[in-house]
């Protein structure tokens, strides 16, 4: 156990380890310019143009351009500050998918019923706090351990061919099938994507306890450090 904690020792200094320099630039630049961009800002332009949605989402995905582009100009320097970027560009990026979806509901299928998004939210608050109690009971198993390594891959393999799935197929859809058909594919798209950055999520829990380890022993320091090393984006 790590002090103060259940946490398995290795598995948490695993965890403890910062993101490698070279890597952040691009990491950066692909997460936002790119992914959290094109994902977002074109839904929210496209017809019909409900400018509520735009209010709700320019102004946190222009505070992580900005935060993009000073990691992408001293990465170096904003290393221990990239963890909270991951996890920041999680929490905009999943709740942005989940206001997309409500405008795909209520702007393309014409609901008009509350309920839909009452509903929608609270099953996908149930299923972070799923995935997050998961994730930190990782932590307390060792990292050698068969069954950890297996519980941890598998979901994350299954969501990832699932969305690459059904983007294909609301692509193919585009060209023979109804606008609420279309809407409806998207939608499914849009919440398998929202739970699958999850894992970007809690990256905020890594940071905090990145912070706290900073007044920890100087050995503690040492480990992490050398972990560091086998980290990658």
């Amino acid at each position: 156990m790590y002090e103060g904690t259940s946490y398995n020792r290795d598995a948490f200094e695993n965890y403890l380890a910062v993101y490698a320099v070279d890597g952040i630039r691009f990491s950066a630049g692909t997460l936002v310019l790119f992914f959290l961009n094109v994902f977002l800002l074109i839904p929210v332009f496209s017809v019909p143009v409900q400018l509520m949605y735009a209010y709700i989402l320019l102004p946190p995905l222009a505070v992580m351009n900005v935060w993009a582009l000073a990691l992408i100009v001293a990465p170096r320097r904003l290393q221990l500050n990239y963890v909270l970027f991951r996890g920041v560009f999680g929490i905009v990026c999943s709740l942005g998918f989940m206001i997309i979806i409500q405008k795909f509901a209520y702007g393309m299928l014409g609901l008009t019923t509350p309920w839909y998004a009452i509903g929608s939210f609270v099953v996908y608050g149930f299923a972070f706090f799923q995935y997050a109690k998961f994730h930190i009971n990782r932590l307390k198993q060792s990292p050698n351990s068969p069954k950890s390594e297996k519980g941890s891959r598998m979901p994350v393999a299954t969501l990832t061919m699932l969305t690459g799935g059904g983007y294909l197929l609301a692509n193919i859809s585009l060209a023979f099938v109804t606008e609420q058909t279309v809407a409806v594919v998207l939608m499914s798209v849009y919440i398998m994507l929202a739970f699958v950055v999850f894992h970007f999520m809690m990256e905020v829990h890594r940071y905090y306890w990145l912070r706290r380890v900073l007044n920890t022993p100087v050995e503690v320091q040492s480990n992490i450090s050398q972990n560091t090393e086998r980290k990658i984006t």
